[in-house]
């Protein structure tokens, strides 16, 4: 699959690799003659794409007798003979060539989507069974999950930032339609830092789970909360008919919210701030009214403890605005800053294999009246030629830093974050060149952390500027791989080292293990390409375990270290190595260690299948996941079909290719009845 995969065109994005799938499913059974998705995409009804095979366009009706609507009504796959008498039309045509269709709907929430595959055989799927397919209907899952995590918050499930300009827009035009009301409201967390200190970052994601599904139990089913950034939101009040409506909805949040929370055994009491604004007294383009609703948010927390309402309106007579004095100050104040109070911080990556430090990423913080201040509470005030300077701070402190552990007989490489434009501009490639010289720092000792964007990828520029650095003999890692989906297929493209998978895919696997496919797949491509991937996000030592088990080398987490002193280092990271711990009890690492045992038992079975030592092989003394396997009843009766058909593949029982289909089948099974037990007793 990943020569289809390579070969689909750079551009192709995300619906790249069904194609590829697709036409790879084709390519290598002779019984298969077309196979297609259909998908719900940008809002219309549901359509196919993605078709390889037979020149026939789908046509997908909500007739009772479409086999397409049966499977999608019922939610159950369907095999279809084309000899059906009641066949629709549509199909008919494809008589000639086809015997019979598999169809496997699947979908996310209320998308529903669907794959279909045809036979040129009559009674293929019943042969092979039709849990094989299911792998065809999981990767379309997996790239509207994908797709979904686009527009999703990977935490709380709620819309982001990329999902709200499309959200506004109809409810924009649905409020002028229906001539009603529209509120839109700003609301963040107070002093959420704090909450974070005090319960830990795992107890502050808590918070915001818990904080999000009590806003939803107390909205309406017309309004809609999203996740802007940390502890932002922003709530959509539709089809109100008059102002008391917003009134009732705010009384019910506030109401809500007096009620304590219980956060490891510890309760606490949460206060928000609220901006409001409504539509049409609003009557402005939907990006300012968010900025409106923002200004009221920031009025709110200024007059915090003025202010006897629950939430602040918008008022252009009363609200500051960006260009302020007052925040025009706020903004000088940090600029300032960035002059003498700029320190860096170090959070170490890890080679799992040796326990060693791999290298350091270098962090920005600022220190304001003796207080240390993290990016995301000074960033945002900075322009972009201030966050290119800071840049710039941070690299200079620490190729000193570099020089400094070098000359103690330490060393360990530096990654340095440059945002993606920063590397189109001349100064920044020459000011790079001459801290390497300045402080005569090894140019492979450096990581250019570079944060993936279409954009910067796009520009014919990025390529040549990326190749000076490579000139250098500078090292360059790919940032967050995964928030802009296409970037995948473009990473042959560019001279990347390593690649950093974005920690959306990793800090939810003991939730959902079935993502460890996902990690798998890019810890492959990865290996193709010859770059080193990092997985972030790692915050606890069964998630570090099962990523171990998985082949992943290098990973960067709170379960290892937060960002500390080049001190803290010094003393813990670059004198000794760090213990990996294996964790034998657990499921989530045996599911880890399950998935690279069958895929690369498969190779040998496909390739060389009589070297395979049956007895050995099929020993449940000999097996490391045994123990644990077996404590699973429903697991027992399909690992003694796996052992069987290995024998018979060894021993050349059967044909070749349906015991190959047949192992798929059940190492597929297995690995979904792990991932059930292990998502039931979270």
């Amino acid at each position: 699959m990943l020569q289809a995969l390579s070969a689909v065109p750079a551009d192709a994005g995300a619906y790249g690799f069904l194609n590829a799938l697709c036409q790879s499913l084709l390519d290598h059974n002779l019984n298969l003659q077309w196979a297609w998705y259909a998908f719900p995409i940008n809002g219309r009804p549901l359509l196919p794409y993605q078709e390889f095979g037979i020149q026939q366009r789908p046509y997908i009706t909500e007739e009772p007798q479409d086999p397409c609507y049966q499977a999608l009504n019922n939610n159950t796959t369907l095999t279809y003979a084309l000899d059906n008498p009641d066949c629709p039309e549509w199909l008919q045509a494809l008589r000639p060539q086809l015997a019979e269709i598999i169809i496997v709907p699947f979908g996310i929430e209320e998308q529903k989507a669907l794959g279909v595959v045809g036979s040129s055989e009559p009674g293929y799927f019943a042969r092979v069974g039709t849990d094989f397919f299911s792998a065809f209907a999981y990767m379309g899952d997996m790239i509207m999950s994908l797709q979904r995590q686009s527009r999703r918050d990977p935490l709380t499930g709620l819309y982001n930032r990329m999902e709200l300009d499309e959200r506004l827009e109809r409810a924009l035009d649905h409020a002028d339609h229906h001539q009603r009301l529209l509120g839109v409201a700003m609301l963040d967390i107070d002093n959420f830092k704090d909450i974070n200190g005090q319960l830990g970052r795992l107890g502050g994601d808590q918070v915001l789970v818990e904080f999000s599904q009590r806003l939803q139990k107390n909205l309406r089913k017309e309004d809609m909360l999203l996740r802007m950034s940390s502890d932002e939101f922003v709530l959509l009040f539709e089809d109100m008919e008059r102002w008391a409506d917003l009134e009732v909805i705010m009384e019910r949040i506030r109401q809500s919210l007096d009620q304590s929370f219980s956060i490891n055994q510890q309760n606490l009491t949460i206060q928000v701030s609220i901006g409001v604004t409504v539509y049409p007294l609003d009557d402005v383009k939907p990006r300012e009214i968010i900025h409106h609703a923002d200004l009221a948010l920031h009025q709110a927390k200024r007059q915090k403890d003025q202010k006897a309402q629950f939430y602040t309106l918008y008022d252009p007579s009363s609200i500051y605005d960006p260009n302020t004095p007052q925040l025009i100050a706020r903004r000088q104040h940090y600029h300032a800053l960035l002059d003498q109070h700029v320190i860096t911080f170090y959070q170490p990556i890890i080679h799992i294999p040796s326990g060693r430090i791999f290298k350091v990423e270098a962090l920005a913080r600022l220190v304001e009246n003796g207080k240390i201040l993290e990016t995301g509470e000074f960033l945002p005030w900075l322009n972009a030629e201030d966050r290119r300077a800071l840049s710039c701070q941070v690299l200079e402190q620490a190729a000193l830093q570099w020089r400094l552990w070098q000359d103690s007989g330490q060393t360990v490489a530096i990654a340095v974050n440059f945002e993606p434009q920063d590397l189109l501009l001349e100064e920044v490639i020459l000011f790079i060149e001459n801290i390497l010289n300045r402080y005569q720092m090894a140019p492979e000792q450096l990581f250019i952390e570079v944060l993936e964007g279409d954009e910067f990828l796009d520009y014919a520029s990025a390529k040549v500027q990326l190749g000076r650095l490579k000139a250098l003999g500078v090292r360059i890692s790919l940032d967050d791989l995964g928030t802009a989906y296409a970037s995948l297929l473009r990473l042959k493209d560019y001279p990347f080292d390593a690649v950093k998978l974005d920690q959306a895919f990793s800090r939810h696997l003991e939730s959902r293990p079935r993502d460890l496919h996902f990690l798998a797949s890019m810890l492959e491509m990865a290996n193709g390409l010859g770059v080193e991937l990092i997985v972030e996000g790692i915050e606890n030592n069964e998630v570090l375990a099962a990523v171990s088990a998985l082949g992943i080398r290098y990973v960067q987490g709170y379960v290892l270290s937060r960002p500390i002193t080049a001190h803290d280092i010094s003393q813990r990271f670059l004198s000794q190595k760090l213990p990996i711990q294996s964790n034998e009890s657990s499921l989530l690492v045996a599911f880890a260690r399950f998935l690279v045992l069958a895929k690369g038992l498969r190779a040998v079975l496909q390739s060389m299948p009589q070297s395979i030592n049956v007895q050995m092989t099929c020993d449940n003394l000999s097996c490391p996941l045994y123990p644990l396997l077996d404590t699973i009843p429903s697991l027992r009766g399909k690992r003694e079909q796996l052992q069987q058909v290995i024998t018979d593949i060894s021993e050349r029982q059967l044909s070749h290719e349906y015991n190959l289909e047949f192992y798929d089948h059940l190492t597929a099974d297995i690995l979904s009845l792990m991932a059930s037990h292990i998502t039931a007793t979270m």
